[in-house]
C-alpha cells in the first residue's frame, strides 16, 4: 500500500500479514483528498477504525497538523505506530474500542474526522451519532464516513447535515458538516 500524495508520496505503509484488512482503495483515497483539498493543510485529523493507518498517514503527508488514530486490533495499532516512526511523522494511536476513546477526546478539536467502520455493522451510524453528541468536530470541520452503497444514513444527525455522497463502485463517502445557526 502506497501513499498517493504529499511529502511521503510513493512511500509504502506496512500491514501485518494474515490479518483481514480492507484498506481504502487508492482511487477512493485520491478522490477523498481531492475533495478535501486545501482543508487538509494544517488540519487536526481523526482516523477512526484506522486499520493500516493509511488514510491518516496520507493526511499527514498532505500537510495535516496532527493525527489521532483509533484502531482496536493491537497488531494494526502497532503497525500504525511503526509507520509513523518510519515516515518520521508524529501522531497518537489508541488501541481500544472507539466508543471508549471518543469521550476522552477534546470537544471541537478535529477539523477532519474520517471513519471507515467494518462494513455491515451498525458502527457507521453509532460513530456519526458520537461525533455529534460529543461535539468532536470543529465549527468548520467535516466528518467523512466510508460505507457500502446500500448502507442507509440519515441526512441529519443532531447538528450534522449530510452535504454530499460520492460513490466509487460499492464504496461510498458521505460528507457531513456542522449546521450553522443552531
Amino acid at each position: 500500500m502506497r501513499i498517493t500524495g504529499g511529502q511521503a508520496r510513493g512511500r509504502t505503509v506496512a500491514s501485518p500479514a494474515g490479518l483481514t484488512v480492507r484498506p481504502t482503495a487508492s482511487k477512493v483515497r485520491q478522490a477523498l483528498f481531492n475533495i478535501l483539498g486545501a482543508r487538509v493543510v494544517g488540519a487536526n485529523f481523526l482516523d477512526v477504525f484506522a486499520g493500516s493507518g493509511l488514510i491518516g498517514l496520507e493526511a499527514l503527508s498532505r500537510g495535516a497538523q496532527s493525527l489521532v488514530s483509533i484502531e482496536e486490533n493491537r497488531k494494526m495499532a502497532r503497525a500504525i505506530e511503526q509507520s509513523l516512526e518510519q515516515l518520521e511523522f508524529s501522531g497518537n494511536v489508541y488501541c481500544s474500542d472507539f466508543r471508549q476513546v471518543l469521550p476522552k477526546l477534546q470537544p471541537a478539536s478535529f477539523d477532519i474526522i474520517f471513519a471507515d467502520p467494518p462494513y455491515k455493522t451498525p458502527f457507521g451510524r453509532i460513530m456519526a451519532e458520537k461525533v455529534d453528541a460529543l461535539n468532536l468536530l470543529s465549527p468548520d470541520g467535516v466528518f467523512v464516513l466510508e460505507h457500502l452503497r446500500d448502507y442507509e444514513l440519515p441526512a441529519e444527525l443532531g447538528v450534522l447535515d449530510a452535504v454530499d455522497t460520492r460513490q466509487y463502485g460499492q464504496t461510498c463517502l458521505t460528507f457531513y458538516l456542522a449546521r450553522k445557526n443552531q
